[in-house]
């Protein structure tokens, strides 16, 4: 399956920001996309709650321990099916256009 963009987020502890983080993306006006986010051992309920989320355009990689952001996002760049890479941080909030304005400008 074609995608078109990869969001790669690496979050350790990102609990309470992640929500409204993945929320921002979750919500673009821009739909050919996948999230994957790289857990990289987290100890405050972050993989429990995004392995609630029904949105099979979220992909969750599990470390065992913290790694750290490089290798984290390294690992999520091994998997990614996107023709390009867009960056998003736990704490981070994008606009809505975010993707699309990217995308276009790409």
């Amino acid at each position: 399956m074609h995608i078109s963009v990869s969001v790669l987020m690496s979050v350790y502890n990102g609990m309470p920001f992640l929500m409204d983080s993945i929320d921002s993306i979750l919500n673009q006006t821009f739909r050919d996309f996948e999230l994957i986010i790289i857990d990289d051992g987290s100890k405050d309920g972050t993989v429990e709650y995004v392995r609630n989320l029904q949105d099979k355009r979220i992909k969750i990689l599990l470390n065992q321990s913290n790694l750290g952001l490089a290798y984290s996002l390294n690992r999520g760049l091994k998997v990614a099916r996107g023709k390009y890479i867009a960056r998003l941080d736990a704490d981070d909030m994008s606009y809505n256009q975010r993707l699309k304005k990217q995308f276009q400008f790409m």
